[in-house]
């Protein structure tokens, strides 16, 4: 069994709490230290994109799998920008509901 781990995030200056398995939050930290970019600036950018319906945890992990998707090719990083912090993040924003 997965063991969550509910960390508090700060979110457009409010505290919330987030809960993820480790390996989220690896993945999430991972994907900050690529793009130059601190935890609570992405989740605010997923809370940004998110839609009404879904949660910002549930978006999270969204994020996370449409990133590393797109990372998994050659041509698919050299098309997300990786590396270019908030544009490549945009954009995998826009896709996750596209």
């Amino acid at each position: 069994m997965t063991k969550l781990i509910n960390k508090i995030i700060m979110v457009n200056n409010r505290r919330t709490s987030m809960r993820l398995c480790m390996k989220e939050w690896d993945a999430l930290y991972e994907v900050c230290k690529r793009e130059h970019i601190s935890k609570n600036h992405l989740i605010e950018l997923v809370e940004a994109h998110k839609t009404d319906t879904l949660g910002l945890t549930y978006s999270t992990r969204l994020f996370l799998m449409s990133y590393f998707r797109e990372a998994a090719s050659d041509e698919g990083h050299k098309k997300a920008g990786h590396g270019l912090s908030d544009v490549a993040i945009n954009h995998v924003l826009e896709q996750i509901h596209n």
